[in-house]
């Protein structure tokens, strides 16, 4: 339970302007709250606070994930050689029809952990497992049983229904179009009426490929989203060489669709006028780095859009391929815009300086992210009156003994295994380098066995068939002029 605690002497990274980095600094949280930060504040703690020795240690605000499809922990690794396209094959084809209602709560509960673990207070969870509405319930309570903050945007896209599948196949074949009614059930009955921004966990919106029909079936998903109040609609957009054309942000600008609820990921063949009308509407974007860089989906465009005014953002997306580890996305976004800027046309003869500085990635992972979910002002740096989402980063290792620039260090050089403390909403969460209250052994062999019985269905899925429909699909952006 959130209560009252006294952190001192440790290396405050604000992301806050306005306090900055300070060394040798305290934080006061009292319940949900930072109450106060700065040096020498233990005349302001009182018996009542537990006492956090930060010293030779790194404060920080949580890592805040914009786009990520949580239920897929039991497949890690499965796409980590693959393009798109053997993403759409493996996970979106076969064994996201193999999960059962077990299946994508431990998928849910399990990912949250390892965001935790890993620093990341903030889910925006894009969550396109809805195989019945008991996956729906299941994937939420399983976000709330972790204790992460976060916005369960539910996904209207159906995993097929092929022979020997989890899937009801009548319920597929017959009411094509349940989750529409069971999104409006599930915003009826698991969440809030009004939602406040403070909740822990918010109830968002996902159209099922929000480009993969056209712009009147999108812009139906959309005010239907809305129609829910859904904190965020989020949406695939614009995916380089996956592109169909559509310009999606363009037609909706034209209708006037374009707002600050909605948070599009991956984006990188957005041209100039829809990034344009994308910082004119208050639309946010999520860059994913390791998925893109890999799987052909363009240059992150996080810096792209920050340039031209965007609220840009980071996610982690896919286990398959990738941990949930914000560290690993700063440092590959930041190291290849680097390259990028250092190759630009027009550049003659080596740079003579650094074209991008780790404060600024830092600042996507924390409040860029914050404020592309609408969160401001709640979280996403360690300012007086925010909630009390923070890491505290042990610089004890190999790696961060001794550094001399803080912000470097959690950028470049920290990883999970570094984080000691995690709050969330004034809870501690993590402490000592282990997830506080999770019996990890016990839900690990847990996870092993779902990982068991998935594989095992996924024996019965017509692979060669699915393959040619995959491979149809794929030859539908052949000669898309982008």
């Amino acid at each position: 339970m959130p209560g009252k605690y006294y952190i001192k002497n440790g290396t405050v990274v604000s992301v806050d302007p306005t306090i900055g980095v300070v060394s040798d600094c305290d934080v006061l949280i009292s319940n949900h709250t930072i109450t106060n930060v700065g040096p020498n504040l233990a005349s302001k703690a009182t018996p009542e606070h537990t006492m956090i020795d930060a010293t030779n240690a790194i404060i920080s605000p949580g890592f805040i994930d914009t786009h990520r499809h949580t239920w897929q922990t039991q497949l890690r690794t499965v796409t980590s050689d693959h393009v798109l396209t053997g993403y759409f094959l493996h996970i979106r084809n076969i064994y996201g029809s193999c999960y059962d209602v077990n299946d994508a709560y431990l998928g849910n509960y399990c990912g949250a952990l390892e965001s935790i673990d890993n620093g990341i207070t903030f889910l925006l969870d894009h969550s396109h497992i809805m195989n019945s509405p008991a996956h729906a319930d299941a994937a939420i309570k399983a976000l709330r049983d972790a204790k992460i903050r976060g916005v369960f945007c539910y996904g209207l896209y159906a995993n097929p229904a092929w022979p020997g599948s989890i899937m009801d196949a009548d319920r597929e074949t017959n009411t094509p179009e349940w989750r529409f009614d069971d999104a409006k059930r599930v915003r009826e009955t698991q969440f809030k009426k009004k939602q406040d921004l403070t909740d822990l966990l918010r109830f968002g919106f996902a159209p099922a490929e929000i480009e993969s029909k056209g712009i009147d079936d999108a812009a139906r998903e959309v005010a239907f989203g809305r129609s829910l109040d859904s904190a965020v609609i989020t949406g695939h957009v614009a995916m380089d060489q996956f592109d169909r054309g559509l310009h999606l942000v363009r037609h909706f600008e034209e209708r006037n669709l374009l707002g600050p609820d909605l948070v599009f990921s991956h984006c990188a063949s957005l041209h100039d006028d829809e990034l344009e009308a994308v910082a004119r509407r208050g639309v946010a974007l999520s860059s994913t780095p390791d998925t893109e860089l890999q799987m052909g989906m363009g240059h992150p465009i996080a810096f792209k859009a920050k340039n031209k005014g965007c609220k840009a953002s980071l996610g982690c997306d896919v286990i398959c391929n990738n941990p949930a580890d914000m560290f690993q996305q700063m440092r590959l976004l930041l190291q290849a815009q680097r390259h990028l800027e250092h190759h630009a046309p027009g550049q003659s003869g080596p740079s003579l300086k650094i074209s991008r500085k780790c404060e600024e990635i830092l600042e996507m992972a924390t409040l860029g992210g914050a404020t592309a979910v609408g969160l401001k002002d709640v979280v996403g740096s360690i300012t007086p009156g925010k909630r009390a989402d923070l890491i505290i980063t042990r610089c004890d290792s190999t790696r961060l003994s001794p550094f001399q620039d803080p912000v470097a260090a959690l950028v470049l050089y920290a990883n999970a295994s570094d984080i000691d403390t995690v709050f969330i909403d004034g809870e501690v969460v993590k402490q000592g380098g282990r997830l506080v209250g999770v019996d990890w052994p016990k839900v690990r062999e847990e996870l092993r066995q779902s990982t068991r019985d998935i594989f095992e269905r996924s024996k019965k899925a017509p692979f060669e068939e699915i393959s040619r429909e995959v491979e149809k699909f794929t030859k539908a952006f052949s000669g898309v002029k982008l």
